[in-house]
Formats: structure tokens, sequence, C-alpha cells
């Protein structure tokens, strides 16, 4: 990093530090709206003192209320409409708890997710402009009130962006490792499913026979496409929720269920069972091929145990893949940390979904995930941030800048 004094970051990881704390003392729990409009302010003000233009945006979410959204943009540029895009979330699964240091730690509600991604670009930009790094044109960050929840204002918000954008850093944490910390490269996608399976009901006592069980064919169904899944990075089915019994337990079960733990309407033969999951793989070719074998094995089954399957997809999100313009910045960075002293490991093969996979085209710009500092006890009262992680962040995502600006 050209023109970096030997202690430029020991100030500033302080400052950071102050910041972070500040930010996690705001109780911002999804759905708690003025602790996430309190959150976007002091986050705000802070972006606003190191020369962006940050503006909050109320933006309708799940019930219509009214959510914020943070966008901080650079104004020192000249025409282009594509930009860098930094991506973060203001909402945190827990409300706010006490906050305190322990040696290199820093315990606080949302501290690892996310609030120490915020903490860590604050102290990038302010490194870049100690150091006198121009920032690159038409930067923007934009911050979302509902991540957590998978809230429709984060990936709205999103998807809008990323059509404007070039390069997407998302602040999200990365992961601990071995030998050091890592950086996300790849990230699955996600495909939601359900079969519906409608059978036969007889009474179970005199005419058994007669009946074809929904119930017994979906979960042998179940059983076999559960077995797709396959190690290493290969595809992932699971069975997350099976409702089976007589069509009319099954089709009003918010109310039925008080037959559950009861002997009543166990002597039905069950004409009907839900099954519903997802699918998660690292390519496309993956989802096709799996989904093409669950279907198979409904046709099947169907025959064999004279059941009606309906299966449909009834949600797809993208994967993000490890490409050649991600591998090239996390290459760049993976070689400034070993100058630093310390290992950046590069993940191609991260299960959950982010912002990352409501992109428009996640393979066809530069995307870099898990940029904040690394810590554990995600979504706990344990919850912590590892300090000097934050102040190897702080020097890497200033390092992301610089080169997205040299290499647009």
């Amino acid at each position: 990093m050209s023109g970096e004094p030997s202690s430029a970051t020991s100030g500033i990881v302080r400052r950071c530090e102050g910041v972070l704390e500040d930010l996690c003392s705001i109780s911002s729990a999804s759905g708690d709206v003025a602790g996430l409009y309190a959150v976007a302010d002091r986050l705000g003000s802070e972006l606003t003192a190191l020369g962006l233009v940050a503006q909050i945006h109320a933006e309708p979410g799940a019930d219509a209320q009214g959510l914020p959204v943070l966008v901080a943009e650079n104004t020192d540029h000249e025409g282009g409409d594509r930009s860098t895009l930094l991506i973060g979330h203001l909402d945190t699964v827990l409300p706010a708890d006490s906050t305190s240091f322990d040696d290199d730690r820093f315990v606080g509600t949302g501290a690892l997710d996310m609030k120490g991604g915020f903490a860590a670009l604050i102290g990038a930009l302010e490194l870049l402009r100690e150091i006198g790094e121009a920032l690159p044109e038409n930067l923007a960050l934009v911050a979302v009130p509902d991540e957590e929840v998978g809230g429709p204002v984060s990936a709205r918000t999103v998807r809008h962006w990323g059509a404007q954008a070039n390069n997407v850093l998302v602040l999200e944490p990365g992961s601990p490792t071995e030998e050091g910390e890592s950086l996300v490269l790849g990230r699955r996608g996600l495909t939601v499913w359900r079969l519906d399976a409608r059978g036969t009901a007889a009474h179970s006592g005199v005419a058994y026979w007669d009946g074809r069980s929904a119930l017994a064919a979906a979960a042998h169904w179940a059983s076999a496409v559960q077995q797709l899944s396959e190690t290493g990075d290969g595809p992932l089915v699971n069975v997350g929720r099976i409702v089976g019994g007589d069509s009319e337990f099954v089709s009003d079960v918010g109310e039925e269920h008080r037959f559950i733990g009861t002997s009543e309407r166990l002597n039905i033969v069950a004409d009907r069972c839900l099954v519903e999951g997802e699918v998660r793989y690292l390519n496309l070719g993956d989802r096709d091929r799996t989904l093409g074998l669950m279907k198979g094995e409904a046709t099947d089954l169907s025959k064999l145990w004279g059941v009606d399957f309906e299966f449909n997809e009834i949600e797809n999100i993208p994967p993000m893949v490890a490409s050649g313009k991600n591998r090239d910045l996390a290459r760049h960075l993976a070689g400034c940390a070993k100058k630093a002293g310390w290992k950046l490991e590069l993940e191609s093969n991260r299960g959950g979904v982010s912002f990352p996979n409501f992109l428009p085209d996640p393979s066809a710009i530069r995307v870099l995930d898990g940029l904040g500092p690394v810590g554990d006890g995600m979504h706990t009262r344990g919850e912590y941030v590892n300090l000097r992680s934050l102040e190897r962040r702080i020097r890497l995502i200033a390092e992301a800048l610089i080169y997205v600006r040299d290499h647009d």
C-alpha cells in the first residue's frame, strides 16, 4: 500500500473499536424500526465525516412499514454510471445487550454479523484518506434493514443497485481457519421445492388394502432424494418438512394440529402428504441434474404406490460462482495478507445464501464476500469480533478498493 506510514492503522483501529462499540450499543433487531433508523443515522454520520454523501431512504417492508435503507456515495468522480458497490445490513437477530472488551475480543450483539464489517469499512476509508489514495469512481455503500429475516427490502435493493455495479464487495464476516482467515469466492445457490402427494383414503381396519397411502409414498420418496446429496462440492438435498395424514388434516394443519399426540383419526390411510425442502448447489448444472433425478424418482414411486405426485420449484436463487475476476482480486488480497504476515484462505464453497445470490448475474461482475472481520458466536449473546482481525480487515478492504479503482 503505497504511501502508508509504518503505524498507519494503530490510531484508526482504536477509533474504529469505539465506532463498533457505539453501533453495537444501538439495538437494531429486525423489525425494530426506531433502532434500525438509529444505527443507520450513526453509521451515516461517520461516512459523512469521511466525505461521502449519506442519505436514509424509507422503503416498504413485508408489512408495508417504512424501513431505512442507508445509501452513501462519493461525489468526487466524473461521469460514468457503473459503480463499486459495498453491501451490508443494519439488522441483527437479537436486541442489543451489554458490550465488553476482553483481551483481543470485542463482545456485543451484532459485532460479528455484521457491524464489525461497517467498522472495518470506516477504518479503510479513513486509512485511504490518510495515505492519500483516491476512492473508486461511483463508490456506493448500501445498508439494508431486513437481511436477517430474508425480507423483501434486502433482495429488492441488492437487485437494483447490483444491476449498476461492476464490483460488489460484501461486508459480511469471513471465517477463522486453522492458519488464518477466509474470504468468500463462491456461495451455493438455493432451490426451494414442494412435493404434493395424493392417494386414496380408506379405513385402516376394515379396508386397508383399498387405500393408497400418500404419506408412505412421500416418505419413501423423501428418503430417496435425501440420499442424492453429495459430499465436497456436490449438490445437497435437504428434506425440511413432511406433513401427512387425511386430506382435511393436511389442508388445514394450522387448525387440525390438535390431533397430533392423540389417537384420533389414526384409523385412516393417509391420502395427502406435503414434503418441502431445498437443494443447494455451486453451479446450475448440478441443480438441473439433481432436480431431474428428484422428478424421475417421483415418477417411478408414483407408479409403485399408486399415488399422484406433483413436484414444483417454489423459488430459485442463483449461486455466486468463483469466476476469474473474483479470483484475480482474491489472489491479490491473499498476496497482501501474506506480505503482512498472515494467511488469507479463499472459500469457493460457502453454504449460506448472502447478498451476491440476489445480484442479477453474480458471475458477470467482480464479486467478493466475507470482507468483514472474523470472530465467533454469531446470533448468540457470546457473539464477538476478533480485534486483530478488525485491524487486518481495515487494511484488506482498503487494498480491495485500490485494486478495483485501478482495474476497471
